[in-house]
């Protein structure tokens, strides 16, 4: 039985803790935490071919950090928002 068990595992893509999914507006963006103030955020997968609007990719940011976005470029050919976030009195050192 625990062959059985270990075997269904392998079915699950474990997500990282940095890894959040946000809805805007019926839209599913992927936004990852990589350092305490850097965020970037992925568009959803029915936009590719189209830049997606940097105020949506803001938007998820602070939606998932719960913080405000200071200042964003797009990286990776524009398919992905790098956003540097402000937490105010949230960020540790």
């Amino acid at each position: 039985m625990a062959m059985g068990l270990t075997a269904c595992s392998g079915l699950v893509t474990p997500q990282t803790d940095a890894a959040h999914k946000v809805e805007l507006d019926g839209l599913n963006y992927r936004v990852e935490q990589i350092t305490a103030s850097t965020w970037t955020a992925t568009p959803p997968a029915g936009l590719s071919g189209h830049r997606p609007k940097a105020a949506s990719l803001v938007q998820a940011v602070e939606k998932a950090s719960g913080c405000k976005v200071t200042d964003s470029s797009f990286g990776q050919q524009g398919a992905v928002l790098n956003a540097q976030v402000d937490c105010g009195s949230r960020i540790k050192n």
